[in-house]
This record gives structure tokens, sequence and C-alpha cells, in this order.
């Protein structure tokens, strides 16, 4: 029903243009690929291409039914051999250009249909379609390196101003993510028998760093388990069962509470040697950055959260003129309006 609506809007234009006096290219197709039709058709017992098509058929004549002006002589389906050839091909341009590349991530999974869900696909903790818990698995897949074009991407965006809503374009922006900023490397003291670790960290605010009071790794990051000492694990693994039911979007929320397990090292600020507590926390994504960030909580907010939560020192190194964190329980930027 959802395909009605947005195929109508579309073809709203292509008719407006007609009129116009323009000659409109309008094809039309479906994406029909994926573990989705698969389980779909494991569900009805029926072979996947039937069961597909069949559905594809219903729909083509719903479109007929409201006269959509589509080329039906241009219908495509991404799972014919004949348009999948072209993905095969294009991918492997990608992959002799340096362009793709794997690693692992970790993805939301669902253990009884056996597939990967996007964040829209999980409705309060379960599947969508079975209704089963949805837990993180860390799986080896397949990566574009778009961050090569980042820079291009957005400088071409200017060419775009005027001509596309600004609210797109912010989102487009914010999609691309750059992030402007310093690497800077921290030690992790020897305890427990564990040596000791460079880590490295990624922060737009170098000149914060001062105001770091603790350092966070992802929970769900390898990092963590390397890091944790013996008396501490077994409160990490448990939390870490914990934050596999949770998606990024709960992750990252600025309404949840924070929480987190101390891993029992220590980091030591590059600029002064002090000691800083290494905790695990879910706020803190394992692919975003380096998985490992150096907390400045006067100076962030969800830093600030986590450190009202655990009672965990709050220094403010940035004269604002507002009012002090650790009292307003209001993180101050002091960057410019």
């Amino acid at each position: 029903m959802g395909h009605a609506e947005a195929f109508a809007m579309g073809d709203v234009v292509a008719r407006y243009l007609r009129q116009q006096g323009y000659d409109v290219l309008h094809p039309i197709g479906w994406d029909s690929f994926g573990l989705p039709a698969e389980n779909a058709a494991i569900k009805r017992n029926a072979h996947p291409s039937e069961w597909t098509y069949a559905n594809i058929d219903t729909q083509a004549a719903s479109f007929k039914r409201y006269a959509i002006s589509a080329d039906w002589s241009r219908r495509i389906h991404t799972s014919d051999p004949e348009y999948y050839r072209w993905t095969q091909w294009l991918f492997k341009r990608f992959y002799e250009r340096g362009l793709a590349y794997r690693k692992n991530s970790p993805v939301n999974w669902c253990p009884k249909d056996q597939t990967v869900l996007a964040n829209e696909q999980v409705v309060n903790g379960a599947c969508e379609r079975c209704g089963t818990p949805v837990t993180k698995k860390s799986l080896n897949q397949w990566y574009f390196k778009i961050t090569d074009y980042a820079d291009r991407l957005l400088d071409d965006m200017d060419e775009l101003r005027g001509h596309w809503p600004e609210r797109v374009l912010a989102m487009q922006k914010n999609w691309i993510g750059r992030s402007e900023g310093a690497h800077v490397n921290f030690v992790i003291e020897a305890d427990g028998g564990k040596p000791a670790k460079d880590v490295t960290v990624f922060t737009t605010r170098p000149d914060t760093l001062y105001g770091a009071t603790f350092f966070v790794v992802a929970a769900d990051a390898p990092l963590a388990v390397e890091l944790v000492t013996e008396e501490h694990a077994a409160a990490l693994d448990a939390y870490r069962e914990q934050v596999k039911a949770l998606t990024e979007i709960e992750r990252q929320s600025t309404e949840r509470e924070k929480t987190g397990v101390f891993t029992g090292r220590y980091a030591i600020n590059p600029l002064n040697g002090e000691k800083l507590p290494v905790w695990a926390a879910d706020y803190v994504l394992a692919d975003y950055g380096t998985g490992a960030i150096m907390a400045v909580p006067a100076h962030d907010q969800r830093d600030l959260d986590f450190a009202r939560t655990f009672d965990l020192p709050v220094r403010a190194v940035l004269d604002t003129g507002e009012e002090d964190p650790a009292v307003s329980g209001t993180a101050t930027s002091g960057r410019a309006p």
C-alpha cells in the first residue's frame, strides 16, 4: 500500500512535465532481491522466485488499476539475472579501484530468521516479522569507502543550495558525517598482568584535552575485552549481553540513562600525566572513530550525563561565562554561535 502512495507522487511529476512538452522517461521496477523475500517464501513453503514474482504481478496489477503512467516496456526487477549482472560488474569496478573492503562490524541479528535487520525493523527490541528478541552479532561485511569522497560530496552540495530544501541538505551533510579534529594517543597503564597499550582517540575538540576526567571504550568493541582486568571481566561480560539488545538509535539517545562498567584500567593523559579511569559504555559506538573517546564532561553533554551517573569529576577548562556544568547539569561547548 505504501508503494502506491510513493509511486503516485512520482507519477504526478511525470504527468506534469509531459504536459509542459517534455519527453519523460518513466520506467518502473521492483527491488526484489534479498533475505526478506527468502524468509517469506520459507514461511509459506514456496520457492523464493515463485513467491516474489507472484507478489510483483499482484502489485503491478494494482498500479495499472489506478493508471500510473509508467513505461511498462521498461519494467525491471533487481532479482532478474540481466539486472544483477550489472550490479556485480559495478561492484568489481569498485573492488578493483580499492573502494570495496571487508571488516567486522556489529549488526542487529534475528536468531530465528537468521538475518540482519535495519534499526527500523527492530520494534521494542524484537524482530518486526517474527517477534524474536534481537541481539547484536559481529559479522564480516563488505563496505564502500565513501569517505574517500566526503570532501567532494560536501563541496558539491553548494551547487544545490537554493534548489534543494535546506533540511534535506542538512540531512545529507549529517549522513556524510565529516568531522575535523585531531588524533590523540593515550597509554593504558599495565595492570593485572596485562601489558600497557597505546590507544588512539579522535576528537573534534583538542582544546579541551585538559578537561578530560575519564576515558570510555565501546562496550561491544574487542578493545573493551582486551583491556578489562580479571576482577571486572564478569561484570563486563554481563553488560555486553545487555548492550546486544540495543539499537544504535537507542544507544545514541540523549534521553536514556547512561550505563557502563569500570574496566579496572587507567589511561594516561598525554598532556598532564593524569590517570583517567577507563570505562566501557554503550553510548560510544565500536565502529565510530576508533571506538574510544576521551571524556570531557564539562563540555560534552553525554559525557556530563555519564559523569553525573557515576559520580566522576567534572572540570571546566573553557570560560564561557555560563554556570559551572558540575552544578547546572548542562555542558558548555564554548563554540561561537
